[in-house]
């Protein structure tokens, strides 16, 4: 099997195929990622094209300094920035931790609780939401993060203790 870099080797010279099977191999990490980012599988799968439009514009800027999937993320987030800017609408999910570990809660109230986080996150940072969502819902490393978010990890872990005190603080009276 081909590596990423052997077929964005192929594609740079011309091979058009080479592209198709880059797409087939990231494109569900890219779906899922846009949709755990939105909740929405419609504009999951929107977003999922617009990255890899992007990719297929500007893959040959793509220096190989980090793997590909570190770029492709960062694409991501790049994409992702522009509909939440376009939309003014920013939904982007929780942490991945569940306040209800055991699944006890009905799914009534767990929406709920979504419902509310949702509403909140507006006030966290670019920064804050940026690192929730990687660190947090695609459960990357604070390594990862920092990379793809062209950040230290410094920052990456201070975005992220600073995004959930601020979200259990805003969320503190919702159960």
């Amino acid at each position: 099997m081909e590596n990423d870099q052997i077929l964005i080797t192929k594609f740079l010279r011309g091979d058009q195929r080479a592209f198709d099977r880059l797409v087939l191999r990231h494109q569900e990490k890219v779906r899922q990622f846009m949709y755990r980012a939105t909740g929405d599988v419609d504009d999951a799968n929107d977003l999922a094209q617009e990255v890899f439009i992007k990719v297929y514009r500007y893959l040959h800027r793509f220096r190989g300094g980090s793997e590909f999937s570190t770029w492709l993320y960062r694409v991501g987030v790049n994409v992702l920035n522009s509909h939440f800017r376009r939309q003014r609408v920013r939904s982007w999910l929780p942490l991945g931790e569940s306040e209800d570990p055991d699944g006890s809660l009905p799914d009534d109230d767990r929406r709920y609780q979504f419902r509310q986080l949702l509403a909140h996150l507006p006030r966290l940072s670019s920064q804050e939401r940026q690192v929730v969502v990687l660190r947090g819902l695609q459960e990357l490393s604070v390594a990862d993060t920092a990379r793809i978010l062209s950040t230290s990890e410094n920052v990456v872990k201070v975005a992220y203790h600073t995004a959930r005190k601020k979200l259990k603080e805003l969320l503190k009276d919702v159960q």
